[in-house]
């Protein structure tokens, strides 16, 4: 979708509260070599729009200003706050930075989104983007945000810079008359819920990603122009009640394709086994009207246990967004380790992006709380990482055997992979949110 200027919506913050560090960065612009980061003034704002419009949608040619476009999407695109990386008077780099409150490990914390990362085709490969990942990791570390995500358009070049796969998702298509067999015995209904309504579907929100890291905190803007709101084709939403208490819903697109016309599903949520079976009735029941259904999310591997047909069914599982802690000290101290009551173990961290966590840290947890302190690395460490893999240990992507087993991490010991693995146990990660 093609972007115009309109206004940002921030976060509303008195100069007068912020920490010295803070009042310093947005006192200067951030000198990178010969090029520059700061905000991207309204004078740029076309040269802005140009450049992401062409990198996200260049079958559409260059961006026309004089396109109009309705106030639906503007609010959509209307999150965070804009950087660029200008050459001289030149902007040569851009991205924007949305804060999103996410759960990790029971806490609820700050985790930065990057989006709309892009450069023009005429200044490509010359290290601005690198240079605008940089900038933009130590703003958010003078923000306080300790973690950060994107989705990549590519894995391979995130990954140069330390951004390491947060989470997988599932991608289940079936036709519909295959789910012809899925029963239910629970008596409900359906109702279509609109965009004001959203508070109807939190707690149906909330129960799906129960005990899940990096499920996240929505506010009625986010609810309304991203949930609802699809990229560049109307979204619907319908809930499925028992009396008045919404057990499960759906938002979904109808998408026209070379094989046909699909009912994908943007977001299934359900509090119970009951309420997934009524949304699977539910989108039966659009056989007439379509020729695949496409459910997408973190547990859509469930469905191969309801669906009698399943030859019928497909499941994808991809890479989902990547994600890099911002601050090695601030990271490990946000969130809790439960039933540690004593621990203790040195980590030489690799990472050449954030000079700050370049380094060998010490770890101590007493009764589940944690304390780092850098250390110097005369001796050798416990363990050695890259800065994308602990991301991943600490978010509980992979396990410490895992991550010693595929590359990321080395221990002296196997006594250091027992601690590792006390310290950092796997869990079911999901990033829900579009960005």
């Amino acid at each position: 979708m093609r972007r115009r200027a309109q206004p940002r919506r921030t976060i509303e913050i008195d100069d007068g509260d912020l920490p010295d560090s803070l009042k310093v960065f947005h006192a200067r612009h951030l000198r990178i070599g010969m090029a520059e980061y700061r905000p991207i003034s309204e004078e740029y704002e076309e040269r802005h729009h140009a450049i992401t419009g062409y990198a996200f949608d260049a079958g559409s040619g260059p961006y026309d200003p004089d396109e109009p476009i309705d106030e639906r999407r503007r609010r959509r695109w209307a999150f965070g706050e804009d950087r660029g990386i200008f050459d001289g008077d030149d902007l040569v780099a851009c991205g924007t930075h949305i804060e999103f409150t996410v759960r990790l490990r029971g806490e609820w914390l700050p985790m930065a989104g990057l989006s709309g990362v892009a450069s023009p085709p005429e200044r490509r490969r010359q290290g601005f983007v690198g240079e605008l990942l940089e900038a933009s990791l130590q703003e958010y570390r003078e923000w306080g945000w300790p973690i950060a995500a994107l989705r990549p358009f590519k894995h391979d070049f995130y990954a140069r810079y330390g951004w390491a796969t947060g989470c997988r998702y599932h991608t289940a298509t079936v036709a519909p008359a295959a789910l012809s067999t899925v029963r239910s015995a629970a008596a409900g209904e359906f109702r279509r819920i609109e965009p004001e309504e959203y508070a109807t579907l939190e707690p149906v929100f909330e129960k799906w990603l129960d005990g899940v890291n990096l499920a996240t905190r929505r506010n009625d803007d986010w609810w309304r122009d991203r949930v609802f709101q699809g990229y560049d084709t109307e979204r619907y939403c319908y809930a499925w009640l028992q009396g008045d208490e919404p057990r499960g819903y759906l938002v979904y697109r109808i998408k026209d394709g070379d094989d046909g016309r699909r009912l994908v599903v943007d977001e299934m949520a359900f509090t119970d086994h009951e309420a997934y079976l009524n949304l699977l009735r539910f989108c039966h029941d659009h056989d007439s009207q379509v020729s695949a259904v496409e459910l997408y999310g973190y547990d859509h591997d469930r469905l191969l246990d309801v669906v009698t047909d399943r030859d019928a069914i497909e499941v994808e599982v991809a890479a989902g967004k990547m994600l890099r802690i911002v601050d090695v000290p601030a990271a490990l101290e946000a969130v809790p380790y439960p039933g540690i009551e004593d621990a203790t173990l040195t980590v030489g961290v690799d990472d050449p992006h954030a000079p700050w966590n370049d380094a060998t840290f010490s770890v101590r947890v007493a009764e589940g709380v944690a304390s780092v302190e850098r250390v110097d690395a005369d001796a050798e460490p416990d363990a050695t990482t890259d800065i994308g893999t602990l991301s991943q240990l600490l978010v509980g992507y992979c396990s410490a055997e895992r991550a010693r087993t595929v590359g990321g991490l080395d221990v002296r010991t196997s006594e250091t992979v027992d601690v590792l693995e006390r310290l950092f146990p796997e869990h079911e990660v999901f990033l829900p949110e579009s960005f």
